[in-house]
């Protein structure tokens, strides 16, 4: 089984979007999906990078007044703009503040003195304080309310932050103020995407694609969409409380309402064993064996998916209970670990604790680590395992394995809860894990690395 990362939230990390009166700035949207696959597991497609989209602002106005009060908010206006030329956000900020300070009328420098804010809250939410880049955008927002630049910041921060009710109201609006903001129209596709809105989905990539027909990346989801759309005959859902089960009518309900049924249930066993539950419902995909191993691009040996959505092939669905129900326990992990951190977890956390919500023996990935000469350390199991030698990826889910459940032995639930909880709130994971254990990541690691030697040695 397999995570691949969804694209929704690393679409912002890098969106650093032209905030500035005058000034053009390059915006990367890297989709660089960051899976957790099992030993077993698809080989993802690699990432995608969305080519630059670029907003370009109105330049100021050089016109005043020789009123010395106006003189010298010009003065202070272009002081501004020259500090955010190289980069001193702060300092042109506080520049723009005194030429407010001079005159609250000049709507100039009232544009200046938002975006300039903007652009702080970018930086913000770059280094993971969405909240902080929240309380910034609105700031921003207040000065200028129809600011598309600054609206699309605020839609974005919001669903950094997770909350894609906020995000999609924002940036709505911000196609409102100006319909060729294509991060917009990508971060709503992409929302629209994850909760399985297949057709709203399409219309917002349609729409960038018209604005960019060169953006390969967009092509390329809108083509990933299309295939998906048509491949099914006559789609069906149903719903429980918690999951939502898209299938063909030809499939027949009872694969889904037996996924449904057994997800529902590890929903509750793996919910009382950490204390803690997805906030929003699940999309799950059941799909032909084909469609499944073409769309997921997963070979004909996978069981299972995660992307954003649960997908499963529909002939694994009607297996026997033990063996789908070891599946879902582990897609449905990947979901509550991406859904509570933001899908900022490292690959070894999510991989390793859906390992240990199977309910099944972990002997087989303990006698990998015992039996191997070296290990791979933990600090190199953040990112995707596919940036391994291949020879090396069975270790890296061994010991992704072995090292979950060796926190959760140490430490217990409630700290797996808190770290999944704090990571959430922010992008710093070592102080995240500090926060929750009480103990540095660099003294786990250490003595987790002990302890494998220790055994080994008593094992030899």
């Amino acid at each position: 089984m397999a995570q691949r990362r969804p694209l929704i939230l690393l679409i912002i990390v890098l969106a650093i979007v032209a905030t500035g009166a005058g000034l053009t700035e390059g915006l990367i949207w890297q989709a660089a999906q960051r899976p957790a696959v099992r030993v077993q597991s698809p080989s993802p497609a690699p990432p995608n990078r969305i080519s630059p989209v670029r907003t370009v602002l109105p330049e100021l106005s050089a016109s005043v007044s020789d009123a010395p009060a106006r003189r010298d908010v010009a003065r202070l206006n272009s002081e501004g703009m020259a500090l955010y030329e190289i980069g001193r956000f702060g300092d042109a900020l506080a520049k723009f503040d005194q030429a407010a300070s001079t005159d609250a009328t000049d709507r100039t420098v009232q544009r200046n003195l938002a975006l300039t804010q903007a652009r702080l809250a970018w930086v913000r939410l770059e280094r993971g304080e969405p909240d902080a880049a929240v309380r910034a955008f609105e700031e921003a927002n207040r000065l200028r309310p129809d600011e598309g630049a600054v609206l699309l910041g605020l839609g974005a921060a919001h669903l950094y932050r997770g909350d894609e009710h906020e995000a999609e109201v924002f940036l709505q609006r911000t196609l409102e103020a100006d319909p060729t903001q294509i991060l917009a129209l990508k971060l709503l596709g992409e929302t629209a995407y994850r909760r399985d809105d297949l057709h709203g989905a399409r219309a917002r990539f349609e729409a960038a694609l018209r604005l960019d027909p060169s953006d390969a990346t967009v092509r390329e989801r809108l083509d990933l969409i299309l295939a998906e759309a048509g491949a099914q005959k006559e789609v069906r859902r149903l719903e429980s409380r918690h999951f939502t089960v898209r299938f063909e009518r030809e499939q027949g309900e009872a694969p889904a309402r037996a996924v449904l049924a057994r997800l529902e249930l590890a929903r509750q066993e793996i919910g009382r064993r950490l204390g803690v539950f997805p906030e929003r419902k699940i999309p799950v995909v059941l799909s032909a064996g084909g469609a499944f191993h073409e769309h997921a691009q997963a070979p004909d040996w996978a069981q299972g998916l995660f992307d954003g959505k649960i997908r499963l092939p529909v002939e694994g669905a009607m297996r026997d209970g033990t063996a789908l129900d070891r599946v879902l326990r582990h897609e449905y992990t990947h979901a509550l670990v991406h859904d509570r951190t933001r899908g900022r977890a490292p690959t070894w956390l999510s991989e390793g604790l859906a390992i240990a919500c199977e309910g099944r023996d972990t002997d087989n990935e303990r006698q990998i680590v015992q039996s191997s000469d070296h290990l791979i350390p933990i600090r190199e199991l953040h990112g995707s395992f596919l940036t391994l030698p291949r020879t090396e990826v069975p270790l890296a889910y061994a010991e992704s394995a072995a090292a979950v459940e060796y926190l959760l032995r140490r430490h217990g639930a409630p700290a797996m809860r808190a770290l999944l909880a704090r990571l959430g709130r922010a992008g710093d994971f070592a102080a995240a894990f500090q926060d929750a254990t009480g103990t540095t990541y660099a003294k786990f690691q250490a003595d987790w690395l002990r302890r494998v030697i220790d055994s080994k040695g008593s094992s030899s």
